[in-house]
């Protein structure tokens, strides 16, 4: 039976699995999810928008150790995210549509990366390795990149976008234009300098870029769910290894 019962909960790991997302590790301000306030630790699973209000900021780490820091003022729309063990299925999908957003790859990128997708109604977002890259939405979109190379695409073409650079990109049918630090609007230059304050760990699989790393997020957040399942599966195992070290006895016979 005992072993019928650890068979059932190995069966329901890819379920739970599938239902994480991410973990809200802090918020300073007003930051909703799905229009309702959320706290430091609180779960979060795509579908779901995330916002900000003025001098708000969210940093959501999700469950292949991917970091996102959210400005003041911004919407970020989780429209996709799956991650397991097995990665066949894995997909991340998001777009910023206001404010700005850094974001630190994880082993979705790393392991599937054409199925990493970071939109803006300017151009969309993918990488082909570990990248760190942050976004500031102030029409036109501004874009740097700290770590990695990051591929700018719409309805010009595709364009690289390298390590130290930022670029702006006027509209979706515009190509992106490399611009100095001086050249920015102050909103935008404001917007990316507290971004690149974030605490953040380097991406998966890549390395430290030197710009606002930290250790704030310690090592990657494990989902409540498999928590949840390591603690069944081992206090299962347990059992029934006690049961295989002390069979039961056999039974005496009878005399009459």
């Amino acid at each position: 039976m005992l072993r019928m019962i650890l068979s059932g909960v190995m069966a329901l790991a890819l379920p739970l699995a599938a239902l994480a997302s991410a973990v809200v590790e802090s918020v300073k301000g007003d930051v909703q999810a799905g229009g309702a306030p959320v706290a430091a630790g609180q779960r979060l699973v795509a579908a779901v928008s995330v916002t900000t209000g003025p001098g708000a900021q969210a940093f959501l780490r999700f469950d292949d150790d991917m970091q996102i820091v959210l400005g003041e003022n911004s919407l970020l729309r989780v429209i996709d995210f799956r991650f397991t063990p097995s990665g066949v299925t894995d997909r991340a999908v998001f777009e910023l549509l206001r404010g700005g957003a850094r974001v630190v790859t994880g082993k979705v990128a790393l392991n599937n990366p054409k199925q990493f997708f970071f939109r803006t109604p300017q151009t969309q977002l993918t990488v082909e390795r570990p990248a760190d890259f942050s976004v500031a939405l102030v029409n036109p979109a501004y874009i740097t990149v700290n770590v990695g190379t990051v591929l700018s695409s719409n309805g010009w073409g595709a364009v690289p976008l390298s390590a130290g650079t930022t670029s702006t990109v006027a509209g979706n049918a515009a190509a992106p234009a490399d611009i100095s630090a001086s050249a920015m609007p102050a909103s935008a230059s404001a917007m990316l300098g507290n971004l690149s304050l974030a605490q953040v760990t380097p991406p998966a699989g890549g390395t430290a870029s030197g710009l606002g790393l930290g250790a704030a997020g310690g090592a990657a957040t494990t989902t409540t769910q498999w928590v949840i399942f390591g603690v069944i599966v081992a206090g299962t195992a347990l059992v029934i290894a006690n049961q295989d070290d002390n069979p039961a006895p056999a039974a005496t016979p009878s005399h009459h």
